[in-house]
């Protein structure tokens, strides 16, 4: 499979997610970044996209492919309904797609803040179909920039599942480089895996590339 198939399964997974939702972002309002990261183990492709769909009402949805060199394929993807409520508060309604798992619905919370060259995200949800689970997700993202259109971004991105049975599992996505002309970002990244009550670590290093649209 070419780079560009693979490129096009995920816009379709995209399109799949925002019909769940219920509409997509107007064209003049919508933002969106893909990410190719090609880590020791796997290659990771991940698409977002977001906009506002009605006044204090927005739509994000994301489509994760990850390329085992073993040839193990997996898919994951997301729409998340919100609604400002105030101060960057929101109420949230999530749906998450992926083989083996089915359409699961979800239900929670979210908060937005820009603090300088400083922001973040906190996003908290609750599993409101058959054996209920919570997920608690943080993402931080500190670009200074050193010169004109040149900004030195590090963020992370940590995501968090408990279960009846207490952990399931973690992940944490790291990545440090450069981002020119507030488009194009390069750099070095780690995506890490920790699954069950003893946390066994996983992890894939390497390089990523990505574009904002």
């Amino acid at each position: 499979m070419t780079m560009l198939e693979k490129l096009r399964k995920v816009a379709t997974g995209a399109a799949i997610l925002a019909a769940l939702a219920g509409g997509v972002p107007s064209a003049s309002a919508a933002d969106g970044s893909v990410e190719v990261m090609a880590g020791h183990k796997a290659t990771t492709i991940d698409l977002k996209v977001s906009g506002e769909i009605a006044p204090k009402t927005g739509l994000f949805l994301r489509d994760i492919e990850t390329i085992g060199y073993d040839g193990t394929v997996s898919h994951f993807g997301l729409a998340d309904l919100s609604y400002e409520i105030a101060g960057g508060v929101g109420a949230v309604a999530e749906i998450q797609v992926a083989p083996g798992m089915g359409v699961v619905p979800r239900i929670g919370a979210q908060y937005f803040g820009k603090f300088g060259d400083l922001s973040a995200y906190v996003l908290g949800t609750i599993k409101t179909a058959e054996h209920p689970d919570g997920e608690f997700m943080a993402s931080l993202r500190y670009a200074p920039e050193v010169a004109k259109d040149v900004k030195l971004p590090i963020s992370i991105e940590a995501l968090t599942s408990v279960g009846e049975e207490g952990h399931k599992f973690s992940t944490q996505k790291i990545r440090a480089g450069i981002e020119l002309g507030g488009k194009y970002e390069v750099g070095a990244g780690v995506d890490l895996l920790e699954v069950g009550k003893d946390g066994i670590l996983e992890y894939s290093a390497g390089g990523f590339a990505g574009i904002k649209f």
